[in-house]
Protein backbone atom coordinates (compact mmCIF):
# COMPACT_ATOMS: atom_id res chain seq x y z
CA UNK A 1 0.00 0.00 0.00
CA UNK A 2 1.48 3.24 -1.17
CA UNK A 3 2.18 6.24 1.42
CA UNK A 4 -0.71 8.28 -0.11
CA UNK A 5 -2.98 5.17 -0.20
CA UNK A 6 -2.38 4.94 3.79
CA UNK A 7 -2.44 8.50 4.68
CA UNK A 8 -6.21 8.32 2.96
CA UNK A 9 -7.58 5.39 4.69
CA UNK A 10 -6.14 6.69 7.94
CA UNK A 11 -7.82 9.65 7.63
CA UNK A 12 -11.03 8.17 6.15
CA UNK A 13 -10.85 5.96 9.66
CA UNK A 14 -10.26 8.85 11.62
CA UNK A 15 -13.22 11.14 10.39
CA UNK A 16 -15.55 8.09 10.78
CA UNK A 17 -13.91 7.78 14.29
CA UNK A 18 -14.99 11.49 14.86
CA UNK A 19 -18.56 11.33 13.68
CA UNK A 20 -19.23 8.38 16.23
CA UNK A 21 -16.93 9.43 19.47
CA UNK A 22 -16.47 13.11 18.41
CA UNK A 23 -15.86 14.12 22.14
CA UNK A 24 -13.10 11.24 22.30
CA UNK A 25 -8.83 11.63 21.60
CA UNK A 26 -7.18 9.36 19.83
CA UNK A 27 -4.07 8.22 20.90
CA UNK A 28 -1.46 5.75 19.20
CA UNK A 29 2.04 4.49 19.33
CA UNK A 30 4.50 3.57 17.14
CA UNK A 31 8.48 2.91 17.88
CA UNK A 32 10.58 6.40 17.15
CA UNK A 33 12.42 4.13 14.24
CA UNK A 34 9.07 4.09 12.39
CA UNK A 35 9.92 7.30 11.15
CA UNK A 36 7.24 7.15 8.09
CA UNK A 37 4.46 6.18 10.66
CA UNK A 38 5.60 9.36 12.95
CA UNK A 39 5.56 11.36 9.38
CA UNK A 40 2.18 10.01 9.05
CA UNK A 41 1.12 10.51 12.74
CA UNK A 42 2.07 14.72 12.94
CA UNK A 43 -0.14 14.86 9.22
CA UNK A 44 -3.22 13.45 10.38
CA UNK A 45 -2.63 15.75 13.57
CA UNK A 46 -1.20 13.59 16.18
CA UNK A 47 1.44 15.15 18.61
CA UNK A 48 3.79 13.78 20.37
CA UNK A 49 2.68 12.95 24.69
CA UNK A 50 6.13 11.08 25.53
CA UNK A 51 9.03 8.60 24.31
CA UNK A 52 9.51 6.01 26.51
CA UNK A 53 11.27 2.51 26.32
CA UNK A 54 9.28 -0.98 25.83
CA UNK A 55 9.76 -4.09 23.45
CA UNK A 56 13.26 -3.75 23.48
CA UNK A 57 12.82 0.09 21.43
CA UNK A 58 12.06 4.01 22.00
CA UNK A 59 8.12 4.17 21.59
CA UNK A 60 6.28 7.66 20.31
CA UNK A 61 3.30 8.20 22.24
CA UNK A 62 0.74 10.94 20.30
CA UNK A 63 -2.34 12.10 20.62
CA UNK A 64 -4.89 13.82 18.72
CA UNK A 65 -7.41 15.80 20.57
CA UNK A 66 -11.54 15.18 20.52
CA UNK A 67 -12.99 17.24 17.95
CA UNK A 68 -15.54 18.75 20.49
CA UNK A 69 -13.78 20.44 23.01
CA UNK A 70 -14.87 19.32 26.55
CA UNK A 71 -16.95 21.84 27.99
Amino acid sequence: MGTRVRAEACAAALDWFDGVLPDEPVVLTTQTANVSSMRLAAKLGFTEVERCQARDAEQWLGLRPSVTPPA
